[in-house]
């Protein structure tokens, strides 16, 4: 019965946070930046894209049934969170650094080689948050790609006492996504491209929240 129900209730909850999700997305007032050149980064080499972990379900929204694929760590939220993005027609590659590492950066790397698009939570699986992490700056420089920061701001919104202070809009709110300039940070030493986009992301919340003022 346990396996069942492991089985079942991802899949369900999955469902009813997409309806949900993709209802509340669809009345949102959106303001983007960035997301024409984006979308040309997308259509011609793919790349990898950046965002906070509080974030993840509210963005693939706006790029839906697209050449998308999401790193997410295979836990029980990851099993959620993997059912919803795979109704907005994003592909999941799951695993993390603690589990199923290996596999995952064999399959990121084959789907980047197929110009995918690759989206991973900065400060994911598990935080510090809002804290850079090494995973999308490896990827970027091992794939010779853009690094492409995602901020992504609400003006009315519920935010959850989890550790990435995950963000759930309000319907009808205005929101703001920003989609950076392409960071090269080919050359640079890890931590030199961990700082330079965290430094971006955090350049891009001040001018989201700044457009919702």
């Amino acid at each position: 019965m346990k396996k069942i129900l492991d089985a079942i209730v991802p899949v369900v909850a999955g469902w009813l946070i997409w309806v949900l999700t993709y209802l509340v997305s669809s009345t949102i007032r959106w303001t983007f930046i960035g997301k024409e050149q984006f979308d040309g980064i997308m259509a011609k080499t793919g790349a990898v894209a950046v965002f906070w972990h509080g974030e993840l379900l509210m963005l693939p929204y706006t790029h839906r049934h697209r050449k998308v694929a999401i790193i997410i760590s295979k836990s029980k939220d990851g099993d959620i969170a993997t059912a919803v993005i795979k109704r907005f027609g994003f592909d999941a590659i799951r695993g993390s650094s603690t589990r199923g590492a290996e596999t995952a950066i064999l399959e990121t790397m084959e789907l980047l080689k197929n110009k995918y698009t690759i989206g991973l939570a900065g400060d994911g699986p598990k935080g510090p948050y809002h804290v850079m992490k090494p995973g999308p700056i490896w990827f970027a420089q091992k794939m010779n790609m853009p690094l492409i920061p995602v901020t992504a701001r609400f003006k009315h919104y519920i935010q959850l006492k989890s550790w990435d202070r995950f963000l759930i809009p309000m319907p009808f709110t205005r929101a703001v996504a920003i989609y950076g300039e392409p960071l090269f940070v080919q050359g640079l030493q890890r931590r030199e491209g961990m700082h330079l986009a965290q430094q971006r992301m955090e350049q891009q919340e001040a001018t989201a929240e700044n457009r919702l003022q």
